[in-house]
């Protein structure tokens, strides 16, 4: 069973961000591959997951939100993932509880940007391993507009996070940004602090990303995130 390694952590933890290589095996990657399309068409055609979907700055839909909610066969079952469960476990905690989950892709020929951005401005102030669970069904490339990172801030003031924000939407090109390319079934971890984005897709290929937002229910008393009921179905559901 592959789970996630200390050298993992350990650049994770350095950077903002580590890639995961060859989680997914073979018949669970087709099986994602095959729901997320269908689940992609529904939206294009106008179909009840498009009312949920998001509208990028090109006005293209790209953001799946409360992806469990939408009838599936794949996001419980990779929520429940024998890697998903030992990452959490290890650098969140034994109260880690998946807050959020979303389907976000980027179609061909005019896949939607996603300006520069911090994931989550509460935890701006915290210390605390605050990351998302990316899961690729697809390669993610250089070509068809992969996530850029910029390592190591996600330890950056507020401030001077804002600075950077404000330059990278003027021009998306920043010093000492990386693409974080990846091959099918790998996972990206990043931080929610880490500065992030990626550029419009004029490939011809589409490219998606299955997100898990997890952190622990403790740190909910200090963030007031939820009511604590609303904490509570999620670890039940994740149970």
């Amino acid at each position: 069973m592959r789970t996630i390694t200390d050298d993992e952590i350990a650049f994770f933890d350095e950077n903002g961000y580590a890639i995961c290589p060859g989680v997914l095996a073979a018949d669970e990657l087709a099986h994602v591959q095959a729901e997320t399309a269908r689940l992609i068409d529904e939206i294009v055609a106008g179909g009840p997951a498009d009312a949920r979907t998001l509208r990028g700055p090109e006005g293209v839909p790209y953001y799946l939100t409360y992806l469990h909610a939408h009838p599936n066969t794949f996001s419980l079952r990779l929520l429940a993932h024998p890697f998903v469960g030992d990452a959490l476990r290890r650098m969140v905690g034994a109260d880690f509880v998946p807050l959020w989950e979303s389907l976000v892709f980027k179609l061909p020929g005019n896949g939607s940007s996603v300006p520069w951005h911090r994931d989550d401005r509460s935890v701006d102030h915290g210390d605390e391993r605050v990351f998302n669970i990316d899961i690729y069904p697809d390669r993610s490339t250089v070509e068809n507009s992969c996530v850029w990172v910029i390592p190591g801030s996600h330890r950056w003031s507020p401030e001077e996070a804002d600075a950077w924000i404000a330059r990278g939407r003027r021009r998306f090109a920043l010093p000492g940004a990386v693409p974080a390319e990846v091959e099918p079934g790998d996972v990206l971890l990043h931080h929610v602090k880490v500065l992030h984005g990626s550029d419009v897709n004029p490939s011809d290929s589409l490219r998606r990303v299955i997100y898990f937002d997890s952190r622990a229910a403790s740190w909910n008393a200090k963030y007031g995130w939820f009511p604590p009921t609303v904490l509570e179905r999620r670890c039940r559901m994740y149970q």
